[in-house]
């Protein structure tokens, strides 16, 4: 899955409050678990960050779990359990 931002709209805390959502919403639907695989590389232009930067991740609550490349990490929520 990918975020979409509009230009006018990046850079304003919007991807954090998606990242709780999707949360929330998963909970809802009974999953335990909530993984995703952002990109920890400061500076790529945006085209390249389209599955959300690892920071923002983090902010969100979610934890790194494996790194199968310098650049990509493996974040997981665990939903219940305090992070």
């Amino acid at each position: 899955v990918c975020f979409f931002v509009a230009k006018q709209f990046r850079r304003q805390g919007i991807t954090v409050p998606l990242l709780k959502a999707a949360v929330a919403f998963a909970a809802s639907q009974g999953a335990r678990i909530v993984e995703g695989y952002p990109v920890d590389k400061a500076g790529l232009p945006g085209a390249f960050v389209f599955t959300g930067p690892a920071a923002t991740f983090r902010r969100a609550g979610f934890i790194e779990v494996h790194r199968w490349s310098p650049i990509r990490p493996i974040m997981r929520y665990h939903i219940g359990k305090k992070t």
